[in-house]
């Protein structure tokens, strides 16, 4: 304990025990009495001493203790990162069948554990693990985030989200539905598309509103297939590499209304399916696929109503371009199982604030769908959104699907999500 305090405390103490062998007659006519108004103007007193004492402590160095065998310690002992958890677990009410991957009707989809802290002056680390119960564990996204470099650029080494369209870069406990739309899971991944690689971004105004480019180099496009094996791995060559290019913009119309509207393009070679096995127990071929797509979202936030009202109306458009095989690249006596066109959808959503912690929200889908030859997948879902508070969320969908070569189905959903820790649900 330094002298500062040492001393505050004996002057507190030498005060209280002052006051307490002061006698205290009542007050008369509801007037303070002169010992009240004397003990009154002490604490005052000794309040502006005690805050004077502070000050000077917080001006004076400290003295650190030396450390054993002269080593020199941490400038911040503390060094402690951020942990947290994030618990995603879903309903499936559905009255045909689970829809479900796993074919659950009550289960945990996720628990993420989020691992955050700066490392030194020049990064900041993020790590998302995702424990369920078919992955067990994964590593979710893994990286390194710059904060000093020059020119205003900012990179992320690493697993991350990848930065293509809107709701790709948010994780999926944390989205407005309960998953992503139709396109992202066809054209990309059902839990976001990732990639392992360097991303680099600028942000700058030079038309008077913001915008932000962000390009990425990636390991691969997606996920390499457990199933699918090629003469070649997809990034043999370093033309095979996934990469990415973003340009965000981002106007302000009022205090109370925004506009955010981005193009996007990601690529690279992926693993397409043949009908059999030839030597080697190969059977896929390594071709390029494309997706390009634009997206835009319109916010409104009164200043005044804004903790009661809100709006916000989104909405993105996808195309994937498939590279066909060349004949002689498909050896004999086998036939090429991958997607022979080029394929679009998209979706638009709404949401609007019915009170302070309760939204209602609907979204359209309509996408070709690759998986099934391009044929049109079409579904319209409502959705109820409450807010306990902003480390849990609850959430009822109803959906009505009409899958490719189906019948069309009526899905009902719950979500609940908990947040343990600094890591709560973000804003969308």
């Amino acid at each position: 304990m330094t002298k500062a305090w040492h001393g505050t405390w004996v002057l507190l103490l030498a005060t209280s025990v002052a006051g307490a062998q002061q006698p205290s007659p009542p007050a008369k006519g509801g007037a303070k009495s002169d010992s009240a108004a004397k003990a009154e103007a002490d604490s005052i007193a000794l309040m502006k001493k005690f805050e004077e004492m502070q000050a000077a402590n917080a001006q004076a160095p400290r003295a650190q203790p030396a450390p054993a065998g002269g080593a020199v310690g941490p400038t911040n002992p503390r060094m402690l990162p951020d942990f947290s958890a994030v618990g995603d677990l879903i309903a499936d009410l559905t009255k045909e069948r689970s829809t479900q991957p796993d074919q659950t009707r009550f289960g945990v989809r996720e628990v993420e554990l989020a691992v955050q802290a700066v490392v030194d002056p020049y990064f900041r680390g993020d790590v998302f693990l995702g424990i369920n119960d078919q992955e067990k564990i994964s590593i979710e996204q893994a990286f390194l985030t710059t904060t000093a470099l020059p020119w205003g650029l900012q990179a992320q080494l690493g697993r991350f989200l990848m930065p293509v369209g809107k709701q790709n870069t948010t994780h999926r406990h944390d989205l407005h539905t309960i998953e992503y739309p139709y396109a992202l899971q066809r054209f990309l991944s059902d839990d976001g598309l990732k990639g392992t690689g360097v991303s680099l971004s600028k942000i700058f105004s030079p038309f008077g509103f913001y915008q932000e480019i962000i390009v990425t180099a990636v390991d691969r496009f997606g996920e390499r297939p457990d199933t699918l094996t090629a003469s070649a791995p997809a990034n043999q060559s370093l033309t095979g590499l996934g990469g990415s290019a973003r340009l965000r913009n981002y106007v302000d119309f009022s205090e109370a209304a925004n506009l955010e509207f981005s193009a996007s393009v990601v690529t690279g070679r992926r693993e397409q399916p043949l009908s059999g096995t030839f030597a080697g127990g190969l059977n896929a071929i390594a071709l390029r696929q494309t997706v390009v797509g634009g997206d835009v979202t319109f916010r409104w936030k009164p200043l005044q109503q804004g903790l009661y009202q809100s709006l916000i109306v989104q909405g993105e458009f996808m195309q994937q371009l498939n590279q066909r095989p060349d004949a002689s690249a498909v050896p004999a006596g086998l036939t090429y199982l991958g997607p022979t066109g080029d394929y679009s959808g998209g979706y638009l959503f709404a949401r609007w604030q019915l009170t302070q912690r309760l939204y209602l929200g609907g979204r359209y889908d309509n996408v070709e769908d690759p998986t099934a030859g391009g044929a049109r997948l079409e579904a319209e879902s409502a959705v109820l959104e409450w807010f306990p508070s902003e480390f849990s969320k609850l959430i009822a969908q109803i959906e009505h699907v009409a899958p490719p070569g189906a019948q069309p189905m009526n899905r009902l959903l719950l979500q609940a999500t908990f947040a343990i820790g600094p890591h709560k649900p973000h804003p969308f």
